[in-house]
Order: C-alpha cells, then sequence, then structure tokens
C-alpha cells in the first residue's frame, strides 16, 4: 500500500481550556496515544492545530482552520487518508491497521471504524456506545469531495462522500474510548494499559500484577523477562531475557541486559549489561554504561560514568564523571568527589583496583590498575600501578582521656 496518510483535527477543548490532545495517558499524550495508534502504512500524519495547542511528536504541523476538517484540503492528493476527529485509545492495537486493509482491498470510498462494545469504566460499569465516528479512511478524491461541502463534524464527512458516490465500508473493533476530559483519559489508560501489558504475556513475559505495572508501548521486553508489582517502564526501554525487574523500579530509556535484576531502583538513560544486580534503592543517572556481571547495590548512586565488567559498587557509594575498570571492588562509603564548585572534573580508575571503605576521589585524579587505597583515604594525587595509598592522619592515643573528661563533668554536676 503506497501513499497513505493521517490527518488529525485539532482545536478541541474542555470549559478549562484544556485540549483533548494534551490529556495525559500513560507517560505520554493522548495525542501521543492516537499516534502510537496508527499502522505502519500510514508513515506521514499532519495535525491541524493553531497555537492554543502544542504540537504532537512525529506529527506534522499544519495550520487550523475555522472549520477544523477544512485544514485537510491541501491533502487531498494522498491515495488514502486517515482523518481522526478526536483523541482515542483502543483494546486491540491492530485496529487501525485491520480498517485500512480492509477499505484497501474492498475499493470503498469511505471506511469507519466503530466499537462492537465499549468496554467499561473503573467501577466496572459498561460504557454507552459512542455515536460518533471518531476515526475514518477516505480516498482522496472522496475526501475532497466531503470537504467541498463544507461538512464541520467527521460524521457528516462521511455522509457527504456517499452522498458523492462513495461506497461505505464499515470495520469493527471491541472497544474505543474517546479522550475528551480527565476521567476518559483515565479510562483510556487502563485501555491501553491492559493492552500493553497482556500483550507482554501472551508474548512470554511475566507480570506478576499488570494492574499495578506501567508499561510504555515501545518498550521493548523479551520473553522470559519478570517484571513485579509497582514498576514504570517509561518511553525508550529495552529489558533483555530472563531479567527481573522490580518491585517499584523505574526505568527511562534505559537498556537492561539478559539476566540482570533491578530491585527497588532507578535507571535513567543509561545502559545495564548482563548479569547485573542494582539495588535495592540504586540511582543510576543518564549517561552511565554498566558492564556485565557487575554489582549496584543499595543507595549507590551513578552519574555519567562507565563501569567495567565485574565490578563491585557494593553500598552507599557514589561514582560521577568517572570511568572504571574491570574486577574493582569499591568499599563503603566511597565518594568520587567530581565538582569544584565550577567544573566536573574525570576520575579514572584501572582494573582489579581495591578501593577501601570511606575513600574519597578528589578529581581529577588518575588510579593505575591493582592499585589498593586504605580505608579512610583521601586520594588527591595519581597513583600508580600496583601501589597502596595511604592519606589520613596516625592514630593517636591518649590513655584515660575520656575518663578524666567524664569525671569532671560529673563533678561540675555535684
Amino acid at each position: 500500500m503506497s501513499n497513505v496518510i493521517a490527518a488529525i483535527a485539532g482545536g478541541l477543548f474542555d470549559e478549562g481550556g484544556v485540549s483533548a490532545f494534551s490529556r495525559p495517558v500513560l507517560f505520554g499524550t493522548a495525542g501521543d496515544a492516537v499516534l502510537g495508534a496508527l499502522p505502519k502504512e500510514a508513515q506521514t500524519c499532519y495535525f491541524a492545530h493553531d497555537e492554543r495547542e502544542n504540537p504532537i511528536a512525529g506529527a506534522e504541523s499544519i495550520p487550523l482552520a475555522e472549520n477544523r476538517f477544512a485544514s485537510f484540503f491541501s491533502l487531498t492528493d494522498a491515495e488514502q487518508v486517515i482523518v481522526i476527529a478526536e483523541p482515542f485509545a483502543l483494546a486491540e492495537d491492530d485496529a487501525l491497521e485491520h480498517l485500512i486493509e480492509s477499505h484497501t482491498i474492498t475499493g470503498y470510498g469511505v471506511s469507519v471504524l466503530v466499537a462492537e462494545q465499549q468496554g467499561f469504566d473503573a467501577e466496572g460499569q459498561p460504557i454507552p456506545a459512542d455515536p460518533a465516528v471518531l476515526v475514518a479512511v477516505f480516498t482522496g478524491k472522496m475526501l475532497g469531495a466531503a470537504l467541498a461541502s463544507g461538512a464541520d463534524t467527521l460524521d457528516a464527512l462521511v455522509e457527504a462522500a456517499v452522498a458523492a458516490g462513495a461506497q461505505k465500508g464499515v470495520a469493527v473493533t471491541n472497544e474505543i474510548v474517546a479522550i475528551r476530559d480527565g476521567a476518559s483519559a483515565y479510562v483510556a489508560q487502563l485501555a491501553v494499559q491492559n493492552r500493553v501489558n497482556f500483550g507482554l504475556i501472551q508474548n512470554g513475559v511475566q507480570l506478576f500484577d499488570p494492574t499495578s505495572t506501567y508499561i510504555a508501548p515501545d518498550a521493548e521486553i523479551e520473553p522470559g523477562a519478570v517484571i513485579l508489582p509497582g514498576c514504570h517502564i517509561r518511553p525508550g526501554c529495552k529489558v533483555g531475557a530472563k531479567a527481573v525487574i522490580g518491585p517499584n523500579s523505574i526505568l527511562e530509556k534505559a537498556q537492561i541486559g539478559a539476566g540482570t535484576t533491578v530491585n527497588n531502583s532507578q535507571v535513567y538513560e543509561s545502559t545495564v549489561g548482563e548479569n547485573v544486580t542494582v539495588g535495592p534503592f540504586a540511582y543510576i543517572r543518564p549517561q552511565c554504561v554498566v558492564g556485565n556481571g557487575c554489582r549496584i547495590g543499595d543507595f549507590v548512586e551513578l552519574k555519567k560514568s562507565t563501569i567495567g565488567d565485574g565490578t563491585k559498587v557494593s553500598h552507599l557509594t557514589y561514582i560521577g564523571d568517572a570511568t572504571v575498570g574491570e574486577r574493582v571492588n569499591f568499599g563503603c562509603g566511597t565518594v568520587v568527589v567530581n565538582y569544584d564548585g565550577y567544573h566536573k572534573n574525570q576520575t579514572i580508575i584501572g582494573d582489579d583496583c581495591f578501593i577501601g571503605c570511606n575513600t574519597n576521589l578528589v578529581s581529577p585524579v588518575k588510579l593505575g590498575d591493582r592499585v589498593f587505597t586504605a580505608a579512610g583515604t583521601t586520594v588527591t594525587k595519581d597513583v600508580q600501578d600496583g601501589a597502596l595509598c595511604v592519606a589520613r592522619a596516625r592514630q593517636t592515643v591518649m590513655d584515660g582521656w575520656n575518663d578524666r573528661r567524664r569525671a569532671a563533668h560529673e563533678k561540675e554536676k555535684k
């Protein structure tokens, strides 16, 4: 199929001036939900709107005419045009694909998508069928004829096309949720959430509780992965086979390798390798790369750093603007001191290093391979391969000092 375009008519606002296409729906907007439901045949999408509405990412903006649909006169040279009158969510992800397929096979001039049923609201009550047509596909010729009639609703456009000689086709889906206000946006989110989650379950992903698991439609999760309750897997994520995410984890533009566990932790715009354990309560900030077989433990924060294969960062550690080698062990309380108040500086740590507890690495600094830092050390100068670095005051013991102090205070009380 060639030359199929989509045309979305904006200009829908509630009494508070909120655009229907801007309503939030599962990590995006209602406009994003519509764009995500379009079939691959519709390679170009246009959104007619004015300055009151934000653009829809991935759609080309065109000026909104006073008659919302008159904005599409310039698109009638296309072979087929999918016209969308208002935002909606579909329970079936291939509903629009079937609409276009049936429209093309029959050769009709116009075809509409209708709901066999409207599903159920948040209280489990059936939603009455919506008589209005929300989406229809026209041949370019018939759309031009319908627009020439001056029709200002999609229903009227369909009737005008039929009056101009078009045969009308009907494709049926099991649920269409129109998004017109906050309540309907929430119901639409439930429809999208169910569609995404049960699609993953059918594909071999284990979701313990789909009702408390929120996964973006574009997330790629391989069969065999396990998603525990309370997780938010936002747009742009990839999760490998046999990975375990959660409970209560957040991923955003994150790539998680096969066999990796992310427990009660957050990963943003970063890549985590295979067979890694993350968390609980770890925070991986953007631009991090964690190698295979690593341990990123509790209350560990990474920022703009690369961690080599097999490195263990077990607990209470901050690593920022650093390149860390393989098989490094970080003791508890280590801090990479990367910020001097004006600049973020780099730290480089070689392979097979042992970083003692409560070490401060004051950037910029470089540790060679096999370096050992003693507990409590503050490193301010480069350390060569195989060295021990000790930078702390010698221990001084003053016998009886605290007993004398306590006795003096007890005497004052009397």
